[in-house]
């Protein structure tokens, strides 16, 4: 009998603890024997109903299932990502690692970002605050295998009531040279009270082979804080991203972002977001343009703990030739939670007969004042307005691509970060006028 998934997880992991824990501070070996069990308790979810339907249409254990190649240690020097525009605070890293050759950058200000690991090692009472502590009582595998297997990551910390001006950007390249290769990683991200900054975190892989990326991140925003964010998804047709967010906000924050998959095989985009402080207001969007066999799913979970809290949720979906976009929102309102204003819709345009979409917006509500909405709309492109654009002496392919790109402009104007509004731009138009 074919040994389990959860199994071979296992076999992996105890055959290579020994690399996976040297030179690592123990703040991340601490945790993956327990992150490891905790995993073979809940296992890889399978496609369906159940799991509270969260992966009904989207299959994990079939992309864990495949022959994958695991790099314990840092491969393939001089390789690395490099094509976001404009000036950032660069964090580059390579299946996993980073490889910059300074690990940690320290600004005058009491600013750092870089390697996980290296501040892990540097800063282990920073660190060990907010390390691990999100994901508990969510039941995530993705964030308990990262858990088990992370050897680095990303590293923002931004001390009270300062405010960065240059975004940071986490650059996550895959590269496979000819193998299909599995990385696992955390990114922790820590803005204190009064601080404003802007984060960008982009993948992309550097070769044709099939990769896959495994990713959680923590994100804490303290009070008064103002964090904005882009997220973009750039792998190739056989390459797969499964990641989790966790964001925490304390009161009168605000953490704004935008998450756009544009290509992938498969990619499960997860994010939890915990609105623990009186007066915080989170925006989280995103968009999927599916083509080809490409399958992106969006899950999002919004918990208002505290009173006075405000979310706000818009996501997209473009869907052709055999793609398949997915779209699961749950906004969570607690007792106390009174005057709680959530509002949440998900609109979907259908491309081709052979493509999908699915939406399942969710609403629970236990306070009994509150302003809450949400909603799913999934339609085509209008044949009138074609009509229209066509009369006016405008071909039908540039039709059809000028409504494709009017449905996703709302979205993309919900970015913050100037400098990754070109580059959206630019390969969101390729990616319409290949459908």
């Amino acid at each position: 009998m074919e040994p389990s998934i959860e199994k071979k997880l296992t076999e992996l992991f105890l055959s290579n603890a020994e690399l996976l824990d040297e030179g690592q501070s123990p703040l991340l070996t601490r945790p993956r024997r327990a992150a490891l069990e905790a995993l073979n308790l809940l296992g890889i979810p399978p496609k369906g109903p159940g799991n509270g339907d969260r992966y009904h249409y989207t299959d994990l254990r079939g992309v864990f299932g495949e022959e994958w190649e695991h790099y314990f240690t840092p491969s393939h020097p001089g390789v690395a990502p490099d094509d976001l525009p404009g000036q950032m605070h660069r964090m580059k890293f390579l299946n996993g690692f980073c490889c910059d050759a300074r690990h940690l950058t320290r600004l005058a200000d009491g600013v750092v970002f870089g390697s996980l690991a290296a501040a892990a090692r540097e800063y282990p009472g920073l660190v060990g605050k907010y390390y691990n502590t999100l994901p508990h009582g969510h039941g995530s595998a993705v964030a308990e295998l990262t858990a088990a297997f992370v050897q680095d990551g990303a590293f923002v910390y931004v001390p009270r009531g300062i405010r960065v001006e240059l975004p940071f950007a986490v650059e996550c390249g895959l590269y496979g040279d000819g193998e299909a290769v599995a990385s696992f990683g955390r990114n922790l991200f820590i803005f204190e009270e009064g601080s404003q900054a802007r984060l960008v975190i982009d993948y992309r892989t550097l070769s044709g082979e099939r990769n896959l990326a495994c990713r959680t991140r923590e994100i804490f925003v303290g009070s008064g804080a103002r964090v904005e964010m882009v997220e973009s998804c750039r792998l190739n047709e056989r390459s797969s991203l499964i990641s989790a967010s966790y964001a925490r906000q304390q009161g009168d924050s605000v953490l704004h972002g935008v998450s756009v998959g544009l290509s992938a095989g498969l990619m499960r985009n997860e994010q939890t977001v915990l609105l623990e402080g009186r007066g915080a207001e989170n925006h989280t969007n995103g968009l999927t343009i599916a083509g080809e066999q490409e399958h992106l799913d969006f899950a999002t979970d919004i918990e208002h703990i505290a009173s006075d809290c405000t979310s706000y949720q818009l996501f997209k979906g473009l869907a052709a030739d055999g793609g398949t976009s997915v779209f699961s929102g749950r906004i969570y309102v607690a007792q106390d939670a009174q005057r709680t204003q959530a509002f949440q819709q998900n609109n979907n345009l259908l491309l081709s007969d052979d493509a999908h979409v699915y939406a399942k917006p969710q609403l629970e509500i236990y306070a009994d004042n509150v302003k809450c909405s949400h909603g799913a709309t999934v339609g085509q492109l209008d044949p009138e307005a074609i009509y229209y654009m066509r009369q006016r002496g405008i071909g039908l392919e540039d039709a059809r691509r000028l409504q494709m790109y009017g449905f996703v402009l709302d979205v993309l104007g919900e970015s913050r970060v100037q400098e990754m509004n070109e580059l959206f731009d630019r390969e969101i138009a390729s990616k319409i006028e290949g459908l």
